[in-house]
């Protein structure tokens, strides 16, 4: 039997095979008139007595044996038939729910005991609160300065573990409202005096800065340093550990002996103080 399709808008008729057809997923360009058509929906079975004869359209009168050109398919080649039935008759089969996803605590949960799991769970249980006190230790001043009602908490924590609750040291927040440096006794100019005003900025107290300070000549070259912590420069009976209040000041008095230096000037910074 022999095959033959026709086109569509000029009716001439083409003699094609089924592996032609299907190559192109049925898509033909027609030789005489260049119309793209179904070449399958107009398909139609002859004779073979049929097959020498030339094949004309008898409405069109258009001569027969014109050759196909075959038209690059814009989705992807048919399957076979075979193929798609065994397409079809998987996707309406009824498998019955899709099996649910385990996360990873559940697959590791199903492969131990009741008391193995148990214990996995204590063991967490006592590392994150391990995490929790080490992370209070570190953050101690921090979380008292932030959060005064933790205070109490964290002082009865730290008298377990030997430690102390001090403000926390932000020497950038602490500004040097005033400072001077002046000659105490003209009979004995190797002793100053250092007069300095620090106010904290913080909304919340800070611990007491570290005081660096230079001395220089007349041509600000440095002649001495020297750092002073809290302890050095307040005066005895005020309690370190308590710091700066909020938004407060305070003024140090700090004497020198500076010996033959003779210093003409000064420069001084705050740095961050040793916690106590």
């Amino acid at each position: 039997m022999s095959m033959i399709t026709k086109c569509t808008s000029c009716g001439t008729t083409f003699r094609v095979t089924l592996q032609q057809l299907q190559a192109h997923d049925g898509q033909v360009r027609c030789g005489h008139c260049m119309t793209v058509f179904d070449g399958l929906k107009a398909l139609v079975t002859l004779p073979d007595a049929a097959q020498e004869s030339p094949l004309r359209d008898a409405g069109a009168g258009a001569p027969a044996g014109f050759e196909l050109e075959p038209v690059e398919p814009a989705t992807a080649p048919a399957q076979p038939a075979a193929t798609r039935a065994l397409e079809t008759a998987y996707e309406e089969h009824d498998y019955g729910p899709a099996p649910t996803q385990l996360s990873f605590d559940d697959q590791f949960q199903a492969g131990l005991s009741p008391r193995a799991a148990r214990l996995w769970a204590v063991g967490a249980a006592l590392l994150a609160f391990a995490l929790g006190g080490q992370a209070a230790y570190y953050y101690r001043a921090e979380l008292a300065a932030r959060y005064p009602g933790l205070k109490p908490a964290l002082v009865q924590f730290c008298g377990l573990l030997d430690c102390t609750v001090s403000p926390p040291q932000r020497p950038k927040q602490i500004a040097i409202e005033a400072s001077d440096l002046q000659v105490m006794d003209p009979a004995r100019p190797r002793l100053i005096q250092l007069t300095a005003t620090l106010r904290n900025h913080a909304g919340h107290d800070l611990g007491y800065p570290a005081l660096d300070l230079v001395l220089t000549n007349t041509k600000e070259h440095t002649l001495a340093r020297r750092i002073f912590l809290p302890k050095d420069y307040l005066e005895r009976g005020r309690d370190i550990a308590a710091g700066i209040p909020a938004n407060a000041e305070i003024t140090i008095l700090l004497d020198l002996d500076t010996g033959d230096l003779n210093p003409a000037g000064f420069r001084l910074d705050l740095l961050p103080a040793p916690v106590p």
